[in-house]
């Protein structure tokens, strides 16, 4: 959908954001899911991805709007500075660019779990895309704490025990403080451009989530996608010396270049056949982990205006 803007936002020198005005006409997204991360997001963009009345950003998500937040980081409170190898697009012309072969008419979307963490991601799009959609995918706080713990498992890195990973201070836990962060959504949009969903109703009945999520962003709500396969499961290691090696970015990138698709392939079916299911959180961990998140869980249920017993009680 092309659009004729007014933003507050010219080109610096490098292409970012910077104070000032511009018109510009672009192709831009009328659509983005922000997040968060650990809570369904990369099966969200691979399901709708499949609607053929939905254009997606090639990727899992520019993450365009928090790159000035994450490029300066000084949050320190919100956790550890995000990974900048996550941020695909940096300037407002590879933003429009990324978006430019989106047919007349087409929904157009990107999924960027950064901009849910990001302090000014939530005003940034406002200037730039005062009527999109926004779409949210929460999941019990505990339990998502725990996935990004498992994450840094499965990618070799050298952890602890969750016990001693996961304290009030790791970012991990940090980041499932979601009222602050999602009311600057609220705050910048109109109630009825942000849908929410729960991670765990989104597992429980992918179908039903997805065929709600078409009809908000505007597509036919009767197309199925093929829900079943899982994508980025919470896995871990079987050997971490071989994770250690496959997840290693160099290899990653050297494999990409040298290997022909089919040995690449080969080689990504390697790493999966090295991970297996991943070990539950604790009961007493949980129990610990969600009476830290007791006093903002009971904000975000004033916020979204419904109950979220179902994390209290467990999955």
């Amino acid at each position: 959908m092309r659009r004729t803007l007014l933003y507050s936002g010219a080109e610096s020198a490098d292409g970012s954001v910077a104070a000032g005005s511009g018109i510009e006409t672009m192709t831009l997204p009328t659509f983005i899911v922000i997040g968060v991360a650990k809570a369904g997001t990369t099966s969200l963009y691979r399901y709708l991805d499949e609607h053929p009345q939905i254009y997606m950003y090639r990727n899992k998500g520019t993450n365009f709007f928090g790159w000035e937040d994450a490029r300066a980081w000084r949050w320190t409170d919100e956790g550890e500075p995000p990974r900048l190898r996550h941020f695909h697009v940096k300037t407002v012309q590879d933003y429009v660019a990324a978006f430019a072969d989106a047919a007349e008419g087409m929904a157009i979307g990107e999924v960027s779990p950064q901009y849910f963490r990001s302090p000014t991601a939530a005003q940034r799009i406002r200037e730039v895309i005062p009527d999109v959609k926004l779409v949210a995918s929460l999941r019990n706080p505990a339990e998502r704490a725990f996935s990004g713990f498992l994450m840094r498992t499965r990618r070799g890195e050298q952890v602890k025990s969750a016990r001693e990973e996961l304290t009030s201070e790791a970012s991990h836990v940090r980041e499932g403080f979601y009222f602050t962060r999602l009311k600057r959504y609220f705050d910048a949009f109109p109630r009825d451009q942000i849908k929410v969903y729960l991670f765990e109703e989104f597992k429980r009945d992918p179908g039903r989530t997805m065929a709600d999520l078409f009809a908000f962003v505007g597509v036919d709500a009767n197309f199925t996608p093929d829900t079943a396969p899982q994508y980025n499961p919470a896995n871990v290691p079987r050997s971490r010396v071989v994770n250690r090696l496959i997840y290693h970015p160099a290899f990653i990138k050297t494999t990409k270049a040298i290997l022909p698709p089919a040995a690449y392939s080969f080689a990504r079916r390697v790493r999966q056949l090295n991970l297996s299911p991943p070990p539950r959180l604790r009961d007493d961990l949980r129990s610990e982990l969600l009476e830290m998140y007791r006093d903002d869980i009971a904000k975000l249920e004033e916020l979204l205006q419904r109950d979220l017993t179902i994390w209290r009680e467990g999955n």
